[in-house]
């Protein structure tokens, strides 16, 4: 008979309580709020928010979106085909996109984030006010965190 020795393991590093709640309440969280965007999907959302806020060029973008570069090719494909999305050919490269939103892609964005913002105000109607105000903020923050690693990847 053989002598186990055991070893507690945590995979895949030790987390604390308050980072797993974190990513499970941002699980659910963007689950609900999917929920209210009637004509489009979370990622088309994710990649009209980023061409609305300006033109993009199609090779940054994916990383932006957080989407990997076959999959942006199929949302763009749809927001195309929506009529939300223009592409155009960047001048001096020929495989270079510059990506435009629609006066139609905007009425449709701007219906979307009413939507996902009114889907957030109703989850947060759920906590008084000072909690509503930290939640706001937190959110805030998590959004700073996320475009500081998109900006770092980008430029590396």
């Amino acid at each position: 008979m053989r002598n186990h020795k055991f070893e507690v393991v945590h995979y895949p590093n030790y987390v604390d309580d308050e980072l797993i709640a974190g990513v499970s309440a941002l699980a659910f969280a963007s689950r609900s709020v999917e929920r209210f965007l009637e004509h489009m999907t979370l990622p088309q959302f994710r990649v009209l928010t980023l061409i609305a806020s300006s033109p993009e060029r199609a090779s940054r973008l994916a990383e932006r979106a957080a989407v990997t570069p076959p999959s942006l090719t199929g949302i763009l494909d749809g927001l195309v085909a929506k009529g939300w999305v223009e592409r155009s050919d960047v001048d001096g490269d020929r495989r270079g996109v510059t990506l435009a939103i629609t006066a139609k892609g905007q009425n449709a964005f701007d219906d979307a984030r009413g939507a996902t913002c009114g889907a957030l105000e109703e989850l947060l109607s759920h906590l008084d006010a000072k909690g509503r105000a930290k939640a706001l903020q937190g959110l805030g923050l998590v959004q700073a965190a996320l475009r500081n690693r998109s900006d770092a990847r980008i430029t590396a």
